[in-house]
């Protein structure tokens, strides 16, 4: 809570069986991912049932850029009118609409790989980016009180936002594990020991809830358990 007692309000967007984006809304409202293409009705619906008009989106932040998150951005660029911000090392797959080749880092993402072709051919409405992220990005000006930081390991430009409340929503950065439902690794992953050390940035800052974008939420207490040595 900030000096005048607005609080931050995290809303999720259920997205499908696990996946989900997020409503950010303390004196604006930021979108956290989109989903794949076609979801924009889903999260209109939402922004609608929370009091939020598509004229009151000031942002739409992607986590990473994965045909999952980055689906419907254009179309709710169109929608809103709010600009979109990527990092700058996942921008590519932004401006092509296509994600390339996901590396399973074990059997659940061996299986889904398998079952569903590695997704290497997965495409989604391309758009250029209005907003290049790097090491850091603070959302004053849109609003929230918090800081978008890299988390690379899931992928080249993986971020993460950190809120001013101890929370964070973290994309694919946290993974469910089958069949506990515990925190633990993405089912995909181009680095691994990275996506360990990005875990650790998070919690060494945060304290309170971690919303990945499958599954969860999460406590930062049970995720710290869960990956033991990467603080």
């Amino acid at each position: 809570m900030n000096a005048n007692g607005q609080p931050i309000e995290v809303i999720p967007i259920r997205l499908g069986l696990t996946s989900r984006a997020y409503l950010v809304r303390q004196h604006g409202a930021v979108l956290v991912d989109t989903g794949v293409p076609g979801r924009e009705g889903a999260i209109i619906a939402t922004m609608k049932e929370a009091g939020i008009s598509l004229q009151d989106l000031r942002l739409i932040l992607l986590t990473h850029g994965h045909a999952d998150h980055a689906g419907s951005a254009r179309a709710l660029r169109e929608l809103s009118g709010a600009p979109v911000a990527v990092h700058r090392d996942d921008a590519s797959m932004v401006r092509s609409g296509r994600q390339g080749t996901l590396v399973p880092t074990g059997t659940a993402g061996l299986v889904l790989g398998a079952l569903y072709g590695r997704k290497g051919s997965a495409h989604f409405p391309p758009l250029e980016p209005d907003l290049l992220l790097g090491d850091s990005f603070a959302l004053n000006e849109y609003g929230i009180r918090g800081e978008v930081i890299h988390t690379p390991g899931h992928t080249a430009g993986s971020v993460s936002l950190l809120l001013g409340n101890g929370d964070a929503i973290v994309g694919d950065l946290v993974f469910p594990t089958i069949p506990t439902g515990r925190p633990g690794l993405p089912f995909f992953a181009d680095d691994p020991e990275e996506v360990r050390t990005s875990v650790g940035k998070v919690l060494a800052f945060q304290g309170g809830t971690i919303y990945p974008g499958h599954g969860g939420p999460f406590s930062a207490v049970l995720v710290r358990r869960c990956f033991p040595g990467s603080i």
